[in-house]
């Protein structure tokens, strides 16, 4: 699995539907923009999630949740 997730690191992903319309309407409530596009840093240790950054967020995700472009 973790090989799996590696390939993911320094790639740029999209966020499924639902999971981006959550972060979006968090990140309208601190009156900020955010696109759906996040890179991906790292593997969370133990967790199996996706370590992602875009804009001022940090989310971990699950592999099923990312699409890569």
């Amino acid at each position: 699995m973790k090989q799996k997730l590696q390939r993911y690191v320094g790639r740029i992903v999209r966020l499924n539907n639902r999971l981006f319309e959550e972060l979006q309407d968090r990140a309208m409530r601190q009156g900020r923009v955010l696109e759906n596009i996040f890179l991906v840093a790292g593997i969370g240790l133990g967790v199996h999630q996706l370590i992602c950054y875009g804009a001022n967020f940090r989310i971990l995700v699950n592999i099923a949740d990312v699409v890569l472009i």
